[in-house]
């Protein structure tokens, strides 16, 4: 799992830290952007947390042991028992979980960079053996998973929250990790559930253990209320509410932890556990977008900074909102979970199950993870509601597992127990043959759900042997017919992805044709992915300038001086600077920062003078993140290529540090001074040019700097706000190289540009003009964000195109009523009206799913 979320990361979130009420949220759900930065210290210590006495356990389990034999029916634990290690802390039995398994040994294999084992792994492993003995009694999956759950207790901290990752089997935590700090975070939520599933079965077996379980959960309990502030708060993006409460902004990880504070109040109903359930639950339920026919098709969104992207992974909301649904009688949570299962959902199993939609839909990279998130999902729905179709949903999602995918690959092997590593492509060679504990585990957590179910079982073999036709077409794939299109390149814009990295923009008279296959007659209706426009801004007035230094630079924090007087001051105080956080942040007064940069020869000097009530910062090198941090982003090279430069500017309890998180480790040569002052206070730093990547060519080019010439990078600077917030120059995910500032330097400082407002906009101000063949022109008005521009996902077709067999000419044409403004238009979908996939189970039995794209309901015909 952490190879796929450093991979993903980019698309869930930001570096969002704030005042020191908040600093439980933000170390709840930030978890996710640091998955992408490198580099990890770890450091021996005693036991966070109270460990049980000792528990034997015979044989051991180990690659190379001889194993009991431990199998039922398709479950079949042998895999994951040889990825289990015992070990012993101070005189105390534990078993860790080894991460990955590579193929074809499956010897273990850990992570360099984190460990060899973590909670979020263990926490699982821990669910999959008590599900083991509910279902067979067998003594041996019952000390198992004691001796897992008692890694878990070594793994809490005092103050509830967990650290996540052992480095060696003594126990060596790695407290500093990106993936491993003491958070409420992803691996507290795991933790929590896998206590209160143990609790719920140890407490008739084991009081006395159930009892250690209990006080740990409790503890964690508390940690997670810390962590809840802003209740009742909202948000606004792109038009839409967010609830400002979701955990680190992530509605994956809020349903995460209602999911596991579910398990606790079936095992034991009480009235705070209750009111924290309602509580996220409603956060979860309100984020939801769309419809049945309407992008993002009434899912989820993972997270608060983007309306466009649901994660597979991780993505628990439909199963957390049904149980917990269940146990509250929240009728309003199951409608919300089903609303979710019977339109988002239902569209995976018609079409292909995917890692994520982001506009577009990335088939590659598919996981067990995933594919189990649909099956909880539907297997919850059918335990709230008793309506057999979501059992049958979740045996045709379990088919995933054996063979019902892309590559047309069995990801789950019941002779040897492994589940695969993931799906890359449509093609069995894509298959990603090694077997980690993640997909072991969430095979296992699958099938177990499963197999209990007769109407789910009997789906779990059945494959796909048709569909109707449908199709997505690149507009770059067409070829300009007049004006000038503008070819462009673009892949992650910080909340959503352009399908192929490419697009057009196309001003008003600008064409495109391409060409459009159609294989079967029908009723089809088209979707467009494009940009929607808000109101143009003063492109200028975002520059970002570094003057020339008028002569040493003494890095002592104070900015008034002579040394500064040139430099101006780019102010980050406006609430359209906040990325995410309008509805806590209390005013520019209390919150805001102004920077400047300068520049000699040998470095860049930046100097930020912070409104902040409180400094407050406990950690230090990676986990400064979690309290006051300046952030500073650059792209060297400029164009939005990358971010090649991601520095944090901290003052620790070990002194002032600049964190390199490319380079996983302090900035060479950095030096940074912090200074407090009344209501705030400064950081200075000198960054060595060397250091920075491209960067160092500057001193080449103080000769144009010096006759007036720039040279232009790109540049964003940020730091947390109230309430869980972020705010940066931009206003955007400073992650995205393509949505930075230019950075000039300059010799003198350039003429002061106020910044200008917003211009007003009609709809029709940016549209396209969309013909098929002989079909009326479909027109879409594109100036339509409140806030700024976004990738989406739009319907062009009210009633549906009659379109016969053969190749159509699209024609796409920039028709807006502003002569200066693009249509940026990335590909076309087209979709019949009625979508069917034809499966056959292996005694020859078929069944249909039909999407009624316009009635919006999925028929299951058998």
């Amino acid at each position: 799992m952490r190879r796929t979320l450093r991979w993903a990361l980019r698309r869930t979130g930001l570096p969002l830290h704030g005042s020191p009420p908040l600093r439980r949220v933000l170390a709840a759900g930030l978890v996710l952007l640091i998955f992408i930065l490198a580099g990890c210290t770890s450091s021996p210590g005693p036991a966070p947390g109270p460990v049980p006495e000792r528990v034997d356990i015979d044989p051991p389990w180990g690659p190379e042991a001889v194993e009991r034999p431990m199998r039922s029916g398709l479950i079949n634990l042998t895999h994951l028992n040889s990825l289990v290690e015992p070990m012993e802390v101070e005189g105390r039995e534990l078993s860790l979980v080894h991460i990955y398994a590579e193929a074809p040994s499956y010897g273990w294999v850990d992570a360099s960079d984190e460990g060899i084992a973590c909670v979020d792994d263990v926490a699982r492993a821990v669910i999959v053996y008590l599900n083991y003995y509910r279902d067979t009694e067998d003594p041996a999956a019952l000390a198992q998973a004691r001796r897992l759950l008692n890694f878990v207790l070594y793994m809490q901290a005092e103050d509830g929250e967990y650290y996540n990752f052992v480095t060696d089997n003594r126990g060596t935590i790695n407290r500093t990790g990106q993936t491993s700090y003491k958070a409420w975070s992803w691996w507290a939520a795991r933790g929590q559930w896998a206590l209160a599933e143990g609790y719920a079965l140890f407490r008739e077996l084991d009081p006395e253990y159930a009892a250690q379980l209990r006080e740990a959960y409790l503890r964690g309990e508390e940690a997670l209320k810390a962590s809840l502030t802003g209740y009742g708060r909202w948000d606004e993006l792109h038009g839409a509410r967010v609830p400002a409460w979701l955990l680190g902004g992530g509605s994956d990880l809020t349903a995460l932890a209602l999911y596991g504070l579910a398990a606790w109040y079936e095992a034991e109903p009480n009235d705070q556990t209750r009111a924290l359930m309602e509580q996220l639950g409603e956060a979860v339920a309100a984020y939801q977008l769309g419809s049945f026919a309407e992008y993002p098709f009434g899912a989820q969104p993972s997270n608060a900074a983007s309306t466009a992207l649901w994660h597979a992974w991780g993505s628990h909301q439909v199963m957390a909102l049904a149980r917990a649904g269940r146990l509250l009688g929240r009728g309003d949570f199951i409608a919300a979970a089903r609303q979710a299962a019977d339109s988002f959902f239902t569209y995976l199993l018609v079409t292909d199950l995917v890692n994520e939609a982001a506009v577009s839909f990335r088939r590659q990279g598919q996981i067990a993870y995933g594919a189990s998130m649909l099956v909880h999902g539907f297997d919850e729905l059918y335990r709230a509601t008793g309506r057999a179709e979501y059992a049958r949903y979740a045996g045709l999602a379990g088919s995933w597992f054996f063979g019902n995918n892309i590559a047309g690959v069995a990801m789950y092997d019941p002779g040897t127990g492994r589940g695969y590593d993931g799906i890359n492509g449509a093609n069995p060679f894509m298959v990603n043959r090694n077997a980690g504990a993640e997909s072991t585990v969430e095979a296992l957590l699958s099938l177990q759900r499963i197999v209990r179910e007769p109407e789910a079982a009997r789906y779990l073999e059945y494959r796909e042997v048709g569909r109707s036709y449908a199709a997505v077409v690149e507009v770059e794939s067409g070829q300009p017919v007049s004006g000038s299109p503008e070819y462009g390149r673009r892949d992650w814009t910080g909340e959503a992805t352009f399908s192929g990295g490419r697009y057009y923009a196309l001003a008003p008279g600008d064409a495109v044709e391409l060409e459009l296959p159609v294989a079967e007659a029908g009723e089809y209706h088209l979707y467009l992915a494009h940009e929607r426009q808000a109101a143009p801004k003063d492109a200028g007035a975002n520059t970002v300038h570094a003057v020339r230094a008028p002569g040493p630079v003494h890095i002592d924090g104070i900015l008034d001086d002579a040394e500064w007087a040139g430099a101006p001051a780019h102010a980050v105080e406006r609430q359209e600077q906040l990325l995410r956080g309008r509805s806590t942040w209390p005013g520019a007064e209390a919150d805001s920062f102004r920077f400047r940069l300068m520049w000699d020869d040998e470095n860049l000097y930046i100097g930020a003078e912070v409104r902040d009530p409180e400094h407050w910062q406990q950690s230090v090198g990676p986990g400064v993140w979690q309290g006051d941090a300046l952030w500073v982003y650059l792209d060297t090279a400029g164009g939005g290529s990358r971010v090649d430069v991601k520095l944090t500017f901290a003052q620790t309890p070990q002194g002032p540090q600049v964190w390199d998180w490319r380079g996983g480790g302090f900035l060479p040569g950095a030096r940074l001074a912090f200074r407090q002052l009344d209501g705030g206070y400064v950081y200075e730093a000198a960054l060595p040019l060397a250091a920075l990547g491209r960067l160092d060519a500057l001193p080449d080019r103080a000769v144009q700097a010096a006759t007036g010439a720039v040279w232009v990078a790109g540049i964003d600077v940020g730091r947390g706000a109230t309430g869980g917030g972020f705010m940066c120059w931009t206003g955007l995910d400073p992650d995205a190289a393509e949505n930075h500032a230019p950075l000039a330097f300059v010799a003198e400082p350039p003429a002061r540009q106020d910044v200008v407002a917003p211009a007003s906009q009609g709809p029709a101000d940016v549209a396209v003009t969309v013909e098929v063949g002989e079909h009326a022109p479909l027109v879409l008005h594109e100036a339509v964000s409140p806030d700024r521009d976004y990738l989406w996902l739009d319907r062009l077709t009210g009633l549906p195109l009659r379109l016969e067999p053969g190749v159509y000419r699209v024609r796409i044409t920039g028709s807006g009523a502003d002569p200066a403004r693009r249509s940026v238009v990335d590909a076309l979908w087209l979709v019949p009206s009625r979508q069917r996939k034809v499966l056959a189970g292996p005694d020859g039995r078929q069944l249909e799913l039909i999407r009624h794209w316009n009635a919006g309901f999925t028929e299951w015909k058998e």
